[in-house]
């Protein structure tokens, strides 16, 4: 990233003054990777939680996600809610992400995920159809326990507009580069005190020069 000495002696100085204000956040425990992605690719602009409940909605309709995968990507939306921003586009990606895991898994589970290599795992969910960096660096977060920073929509605006990261930096520029000042073992506390920054998008926003600067949305074809 472009003058990443400077940002990295702001963001020191700024996250320092957020750690001593916060509390000790709780750890959560190791994501089933397939929610875990699932929740990065509808959350990538509103947030995991908001995400994580429309798949809850989701799944007081559908029985599994083998039923969610066949299902049209309209009875998905419906079945979503409208909480979602951009509700359509992200489940056309979860779609196809979810076709690609059975063409390769011929079962709906990314458990083979935890048996492989950091590089593998990331390599093999980099390849994935409507993935982008941040589902990427979260499933290896909080699924994988590997050393990866996640950074969303409303994250990455919050960390330009603290001029923590250069203003041109896209997502994955700016994952690495939290990457290397933020150590293995700190990386899940960091994520967590860093969303004090954040101010998630509602369902129905436009979209910002977050979303289109990104350069992390991969546009594949639908799984049908």
């Amino acid at each position: 990233m472009k003058d990443g000495t400077r940002y990295a002696a702001n963001f020191k100085r700024a996250y320092n003054k957020l750690r001593q204000a916060a509390r000790v956040p709780r750890i959560p425990e190791p994501v089933d990777p397939i929610r875990g992605l699932a929740t990065a690719v509808l959350g990538v602009e509103c947030g995991d939680k908001v995400a994580s409940r429309a798949i809850d909605r989701a799944f007081d309709s559908m029985l599994d996600w083998n039923e969610l995968r066949v299902s049209s990507v309209d009875e998905v939306e419906k079945a979503m809610g409208t909480t979602i921003p951009q509700v359509r586009a992200r489940c056309e990606q979860l779609l196809s992400a979810l076709a690609a895991i059975f063409q390769r898994e011929d079962r709906m589970s990314l458990e083979r995920l935890r048996g492989l290599g950091r590089r593998e795992a990331k390599h093999y969910l980099e390849s994935l159809d409507g993935v982008d960096d941040y589902a990427v660096a979260s499933v290896m977060l909080w699924s994988l326990g590997a050393h990866a920073i996640p950074v969303n929509d409303p994250l990455l605006e919050a960390l330009r507009d603290a001029e923590l990261v250069h203003p041109a930096a896209n997502r994955g520029e700016v994952q690495a580069f939290l990457e290397r000042h933020v150590p293995a073992a700190k990386a899940k506390e960091t994520c967590l005190i860093l969303q004090s920054l954040c101010r998630p998008k509602r369902a129905g926003a436009k979209v910002s020069k977050t979303s289109k600067a990104s350069g992390s949305t991969k546009r594949k074809r639908v799984a049908k």
